[in-house]
């Protein structure tokens, strides 16, 4: 059976989806939820998305 995987929004790096889901940092933005391999990488999207 294949891993399969998801990506973090912002620097794509890939994280387990059969992972526990306290191994992600998931949040709203917008009303729509991304996945996050960390909350410093949330921080920079969202820093991103308002430039």
């Amino acid at each position: 059976m294949k891993a399969r995987f998801i990506q973090c929004e912002l620097c794509k790096k890939e994280i387990p989806l059969e992972s526990c889901e306290l191994a992600t940092y998931r949040t709203a933005i917008d009303g729509k939820e991304y996945v996050f391999c960390c909350e410093a990488c949330a921080k920079s999207y969202r820093k991103k998305r308002k430039e």
